[in-house]
């Protein structure tokens, strides 16, 4: 008998073993060495995070043909977004995370009262803040500790849009997709501390997942993943919540409707639930956002006003228009590679720089698999609601003429790209051969 098989399943768990233990020694030697409360807090919330992690990480990975390689991604992409997030702790790449954490604070304050906040929006950045408050309330303040929890919720967006990638691919090659999602740099970087990015990546995969659920097979399950995600986008970024319901319409328009002879009736009243729920979406958003209509005259003033707001700081640039063909053209490589090393003038640029090059040059190497996506686009729902976001994405991130922006907010975008340069996979990448 080949003992080869049988070594690889035994390292997988090894290795899985040997991380949950520094995790849960890291912990656990924190908690009883620290001295103020709010660390002690945070290696609570490590210790039973961990411990969530290790049968929610068994549960997934033994549904999945490659169960022991999907156990040690999974695992190691929480280890490197924890390094992530203290590198942004310690490297001055926090964002907005000391405004969110100042006003949960006050927030959490406010609620031991018996005071509910009063005036606040339940949307955008005032939502973020009030949530934030709700886990201080629950936990204890703890900056470090909140920051851990995003930092899984961000893992747990990006496991979403494996499961997407693996539901809506079959044939697809997972295991590169799934190095792609879990170890890129910007998908561990941006979604390791508090602010939108992390719950925004949460939502998004969430919806993503439960939009491929529908497609394939209408199910209960698939609508309740859906209507979470979209939901928490329209509360988080309602800008990407229409972007993603414009797409997610534009692909049902292409799927088939199996009923027998009442098919034309079931894909006219499936169709038009669809476009019903994609407006409301679209014009909830655009209420949130203060567009007063949705007529391009409104839109491009939003994107140039956008564009007017962003043209500031060091990592400013003078961005294309683009509502021409060629300015258009001339903002994809912008936003999903930009900065170019010739327009990075510090470190952090330089190294967004180098990540952007990485990415154009894996779509060359690449190109197959991308074109094949293309070309089956017109006939697959899921690369049609694939290519939707990203064009959307594309023309609205378009507005923001600031590369440090740009570089922290298409980590939204990246996991789509990666659904085209995964398309195609081998049989031993499929599950089904190997």
């Amino acid at each position: 008998m080949n003992t080869a098989v049988w070594r690889y399943p035994r390292l997988s768990r090894a290795l899985f073993v040997a991380a949950l233990g520094l995790l849960m020694a890291w912990g656990v030697g924190t908690l009883i060495g620290a001295k103020d409360p709010e660390t002690m807090r945070a290696s609570v919330m490590l210790s039973v995070l961990v411990l969530v992690t290790l049968l929610l990480f068994w549960l997934v990975s033994r549904a999945d043909p490659r169960s022991s390689s999907l156990l040690i991604i999974l695992w190691l992409s929480f280890g490197l977004k924890l390094l992530a997030m203290a590198f942004r702790f310690y490297g001055g790449l926090l964002a907005d995370a000391y405004a969110y954490n100042a006003a949960g604070r006050r927030i959490a304050e406010q609620l031991v009262r018996g005071e509910w906040p009063e005036g606040i929006r339940y949307f955008g950045t005032e939502f973020v803040r009030l949530v934030t408050g709700l886990v201080y309330y629950s936990t204890g303040v703890t900056f470090y500790g909140i920051s851990i929890l995003w930092t899984w919720l961000g893992l747990l967006g990006m496991l979403f849009f494996y499961l997407a990638f693996r539901t809506a691919f079959p044939d697809g090659n997972r295991r590169l997709y799934m190095a792609l999602v879990f170890l890129y740099p910007s998908m561990l970087l941006w979604t390791s501390s508090l602010g939108k990015d992390a719950l925004m990546i949460f939502c998004l995969g969430m919806a993503v997942y439960g939009a491929v659920r529908v497609q394939r097979r209408l199910s209960a399950a698939g609508l309740l993943w859906l209507a979470l995600g979209t939901v928490g986008m329209l509360m988080i970024r309602p800008h990407l919540a229409a972007v993603f319901a414009v797409a997610f319409g534009a692909s049902a328009i292409i799927r088939p409707v199996r009923a027998g002879y009442l098919s034309p009736v079931v894909r006219i009243v499936a169709l038009s639930t669809v476009a019903a729920l994609c407006i409301f979406v679209v014009r909830t958003a655009s209420g949130y956002v203060g567009l007063e209509g949705l007529g391009p005259e409104e839109i491009f003033g939003f994107i140039e006003e956008r564009q007017e707001r962003s043209e500031r700081g060091g990592a400013a640039f003078e961005q294309t228009d683009p509502r021409t063909p060629v300015g258009f053209a001339l903002a994809i490589p912008t936003v999903l590679f930009g900065p170019f090393p010739w327009e990075a003038h510090n470190t952090n640029a330089q190294i967004a720089s180098m990540e952007g090059l990485g990415l154009l040059a894996l779509l060359v190497y690449r190109r197959r698999s991308v074109g094949a996506a293309f070309r089956a686009t017109s006939r697959n729902s899921q690369l049609l609601l694939v290519g939707v976001f990203v064009l959307l994405f594309i023309f609205f991130f378009s507005a923001i003429a600031n590369f440090g922006i740009i570089a922290r907010q298409r980590a939204q975008v990246f996991p789509f790209v990666f659904m085209w340069i995964a398309f195609l996979g081998r049989p031993d990448d499929t599950g089904r051969s190997a």
